[in-house]
């Protein structure tokens, strides 16, 4: 398969975001080098960096997805209050892996780990407020 100049852009896209970019975020930005990308575009092209393993998609659970240029495993943190997602730097997913293989057999071959809750700039914002 042949990368295009859309595909590139886009993973350029994601690989530039410290931020977790949802779709229509990556579409934005790579409408700002690329003013006739279409939405459409970005979105096969992003199905297809997740399938070929260069883009993480972080599925979440109020529905839609974000997008990560780590693939690997590691754990995500999403406030409830702004929706920002976030790294979360935790060293027992690979110790929770073993410990799952060796407790039950199952051999882990893609983690998803994230944590909701309150960032620190929201819990600030609301104890300033009280």
């Amino acid at each position: 398969m042949r990368n295009t100049v859309q595909r590139d852009l886009v993973y350029k896209v994601v690989c530039d975001s410290s931020d977790h970019p949802a779709a229509e975020t990556v579409y934005m930005r790579a409408r700002a080098v690329m003013p006739n990308i279409s939405l459409g575009t970005v979105y096969r092209n992003l199905k297809l960096l997740v399938a070929l393993g260069k883009v993480r998609e972080i599925p979440l659970a109020s529905g839609g997805s974000r997008f990560d240029k780590t693939v690997i495993a590691h754990a995500h943190f999403r406030c409830r209050v702004c929706g920002e997602v976030t790294d979360a730097e935790v060293s027992a997913i690979d110790a929770l892996a073993a410990e799952l293989k060796s407790c039950s057999g199952f051999e882990a071959e893609s983690t998803e780990v994230m944590f909701t809750g309150i960032c620190a700039k929201c819990r600030a914002k609301e104890k300033k407020a009280v």
